[in-house]
């Protein structure tokens, strides 16, 4: 038998209806079954805390989590190789912008000097036509196609053929001093064939690589 159902039977009167219930009644029968509801969430959390909950065994837990999340590393392990990675990567960039070589067009044939520097990984020219302003191309060694220079009794010039030109298929440095553009001739040479041959020069120190290059790209009749 429901509220409602109840309340017809309490008639006052017989045979006489009895009037719905007012928002009052209600609100109150709304009230009493969250009453309820709350009071039964409370005794179910009150018998929780009052009894003991059974954990599994020290042991068993962190082996079930080393299953779980595999082998464990070592946080210092970690740190150590990142470490270790990052220095490399750095030892390695600072290592490739050595400088094997370096030179400058002569002053005052060139008002502006222009220079060219080897690294080892690119040739870096370098062409200024006013202060502080600059034209900079950077060719890596394997993009070089062929090498070659001129040279008079002072000066010398060096034309460098490579597969990236766009506009050009060359560049040519004028006013070298001459035993400039021939070191640099040959040492670019050099540096060329042991690419195209696959021999490995990257360790090598400078000095070393310098002189082996040098005398890899030695004309025939020098």
């Amino acid at each position: 038998m429901n509220d409602d159902e109840s309340i017809k039977m309490r008639s006052p009167t017989d045979g006489l209806p009895v009037a719905p219930p007012s928002p009052y009644d209600l609100l109150l029968r709304q009230s009493r079954k969250m009453g309820g509801v709350a009071t039964k969430a409370f005794r179910d959390l009150k018998y929780i805390l009052d009894h003991d909950i059974i954990l599994p065994p020290k042991d068993q837990f962190f082996k079930a989590r080393r299953q779980y999340q595999g082998p464990a590393v070592p946080l210092r392990r970690i740190a150590t190789r990142g470490s270790e990675e990052i220095n490399a990567l750095k030892a390695m960039v600072k290592r490739s912008h050595q400088v094997l070589a370096s030179v400058r067009t002569v002053f005052p044939m060139t008002l502006f000097p222009n220079s060219i520097v080897l690294d080892r990984s690119k040739i870096t020219i370098i062409e200024r036509n006013f202060f502080w302003s600059a034209k900079v191309m950077s060719i890596q060694i394997e993009d070089i196609l062929n090498v070659s220079n001129s040279v008079g009794p002072l000066f010398g010039s060096l034309t460098i053929a490579s597969r990236v030109m766009s506009s050009v298929d060359h560049f040519q440095i004028n006013y070298l001093w001459r035993g400039d553009a021939i070191f640099l001739k040959h040492i670019i040479q050099g540096y060329v064939i042991a690419k195209n041959n696959h021999i490995d020069t990257s360790n090598l120190p400078r000095k070393e690589m310098i002189e082996t290059l040098r005398e890899l790209g030695l004309d025939s009749d020098v």
